[in-house]
């Protein structure tokens, strides 16, 4: 699993690649709680690269998703395969955090709720 970490317009995002499971998801979640706390406070995970993610790996995004939330913040996905989409559909992470198509799309939403 690879993370990194990009500003656009902003917005922190964090391209994700490879699989996000139990042996991956405790580095990724620690790395996403980091950024919460270090004052990102609009969160855009691209994943477009991300092949693969299991229920320790949503948890993983959920607690970071929840302290941003409480931080007054917002975290946002984009850009998921169809399977990466079809997980995060039936977990019902689509009501928790909205899901864009593309990153464009994304940010265009995300700067025009701001103004």
């Amino acid at each position: 699993m690879q993370i990194s970490t990009r500003d656009s317009y902003g917005i922190t995002v964090v391209d994700m690649e490879g699989s996000l499971d139990t042996s991956t998801s405790g580095e990724t979640g620690d790395e996403l709680v980091r950024l919460v706390k270090a004052g990102n406070d609009k969160i855009l995970l691209n994943l477009e690269k991300l092949d693969y993610v299991s229920s320790a790996g949503l948890r993983a995004i959920l607690v970071a998703a929840k302290l941003l939330q409480n931080a007054r913040g917002e975290m946002r996905i984009c850009s998921p395969n169809d399977t990466v989409r079809e997980v995060l559909e039936i977990s019902g992470f689509h009501s928790l955090l909205r899901l864009h198509d593309t990153e464009a799309d994304a940010l265009a939403t995300i700067l025009d709720a701001s103004r």
